[in-house]
């Protein structure tokens, strides 16, 4: 599972150390590449999936009835989806075009969100994310609760 925050530094090339935890479930999965891509909701952040699991992904989606929002989906998750190796130091190259749109440089946090996938965003903006969940805990204990969970 990818689960945790971890921030690391993002050198002048754009390259990052993948945390300890997720290059494990990496190779455990036997993957050596991820796909870097637009995730949906502000303030902007990306998705990353090891390679089999983002194949898998889009399989599901390609299996749904295509509707106008699901070609607009498509468009903005697989259409900027770009492959990404990791190196035998464990690091990933962040594309330019994903650094100049979220603006990272220096910094850049990794959070985990379940089995599938983890999330890259400026350190800031996660703060800001966390705090938003943290100032209205009601709501979204409300809203898990409607799930079941």
């Amino acid at each position: 599972m990818f689960a945790g925050r971890y921030d690391h530094a993002l050198d002048t090339k754009g390259r990052t150390m993948v945390p300890k935890r997720f290059r494990a479930r990496l190779a455990g999965l036997s993957d050596d590449s991820v796909w870097i891509t637009n995730a949906l909701g502000t303030p902007a952040h990306l998705d990353v999936r090891p390679s089999s699991l983002f194949f898998e992904y889009q399989a599901r989606v390609a299996a749904v009835p295509e509707t106008p929002q699901l070609i607009q989906f498509k468009r903005y998750y697989f259409g900027s989806a770009i492959e990404v190796d990791v190196d035998s130091a464990g690091r990933i190259l962040i594309p330019a075009g994903f650094r100049k749109r979220l603006g990272l440089e220096g910094q850049i946090a990794f959070v985990g969100i379940d089995d599938k996938r983890f999330q890259l965003w400026r350190p800031e903006d996660l703060d800001a994310s966390f705090d938003e969940v943290n100032a209205n805990p009601g709501d979204f204990l409300a809203h898990l609760a409607e799930l079941g969970v």
